[in-house]
This record gives C-alpha cells, structure tokens and sequence, in this order.
C-alpha cells in the first residue's frame, strides 16, 4: 500500500512505448475479491487498457513504467486498496463525498499548473486518467486517518505505518483472495505480489463464520 500512495502522491506533486497484456484476461471470472467484493477481469483489463493508450500520447523518456504481468498486477492493487481504504475510513466513520473529491482534483489541476503536466505525472506512475478521481479519494481517506492516528499519539514519522496498520485489520477481517493468473495477495505488505514475485506472507485467507 505504501508504494501505491506514495506512487499517488508522487505523481501530482512533481511535473515510449506501451506493452500488450501478459496474458488474455478470462473478463468472466473475478481478478479478486475483497470481502464479498467482486473485483472484475474486465475492470482491471480496461484499466490496464486505458494506462498503456495514455502511454502513447506523451513521451516516456526517463519513465520508470510498469508492464505486463506488473502492470496488471498495480492496476488490481489499485482496486483493492480503494474498498480497503472506503472500508477502513467507514469503520472510523469517515466519509469523504464527491465534492471534496472534485475540489481537491481542481487544486491539484492547479497546483499542477497544466493538465498536460497532470498527465505526465499520471502516465509516470502508472495511473489511467479515468481512475484519477478514485486515487484522489483514497488521499483523502489516507488524510482523515492520518489526522485519527495521529490524535490518539501516534508520531508524524509514524502515521504512514499506523494507517497501514488500520488497513491491514481491515484486509485480515474481510478476506483478500487473488486470482492466481494476477499473483497472490501480501498481507503484510499489502499489496499484489505479481506471479513469481516473492511475497512475504502467504495470501490472506477469506474470514471463517
């Protein structure tokens, strides 16, 4: 989770080539589920889709980019950690709406000074521009939780691992199941280890009645 909100962040603070898929996506059998979440072959497949064509439309020179089997696996961790965070904010009563959403996308335009520079930093870390509304809500909800952890006495230099903690509770509570073809689910860490990666923990098992 770490280096999906520091990818995020990364990118709309700071101003080649594209790869087709490893593999063919089956849009018919779930890529994961959180929960009882289904998250979609299909979902990811369009995301996947959406970053590689936005690749095209600027120069990549100098770009530490993702593909194949990692890219898929970064487009799944995205949705993932989006129903972890909205879950793990709801269970703290958080709620973030559409409005904040949008006025934080308008201040980091700005802040950006061009959407040709918004760009440049989305296709940098691997973000489609249709999910771009999504990353901005899970800044928000990582914000909410920061000021949580930190109210209870939590150090500044530790907030990052606190709310990582907070998440983690959540995955280890709902069930976080990978679909083989995308990697397997680290619980430590958080995050989708792609095939063949080494993860630190064995994938989180779904919760027992």
């Amino acid at each position: 989770m770490k280096k999906i909100i520091a990818g995020v962040i990364g990118a709309l603070v700071v101003a080649g080539a594209g790869a087709g898929l490893w593999f063919f996506l089956d849009s018919s059998v779930a890529a994961a589920t959180v929960g009882k979440v289904k998250i979609s072959a299909s979902q990811v497949d369009g995301t996947v889709k959406a970053i590689i064509a936005e690749r095209k439309t600027v120069s990549t020179s100098g770009m530490q980019l993702a593909f194949g089997a990692a890219l898929t696996a970064e487009s799944l961790n995205y949705y993932i950690i989006s129903h972890l965070l909205a879950d793990t904010a709801a269970a703290n009563n958080i709620v973030v709406t559409d409005a904040q959403v949008s006025t934080r996308a308008a201040d980091i335009l700005k802040q950006q000074g061009s959407a040709t520079k918004l760009k440049m930093g989305e296709v940098s870390s691997s973000m489609a521009s249709k999910d771009f509304p999504g990353y901005v809500r899970e800044i928000l909800y990582v914000e909410a939780l920061t000021k949580i952890v930190e109210a209870q006495g939590t150090a500044v230099a530790n907030s990052g691992t606190a709310v990582q903690s907070l998440v983690r509770a959540v995955a280890l509570k709902e069930g976080v199941t990978v679909n083989a073809k995308y990697g397997t689910w680290d619980s430590a860490q958080v995050t989708v280890a792609p095939p063949g990666a080494a993860s630190t923990t064995n994938p989180t098992p779904a919760p027992t009645k």
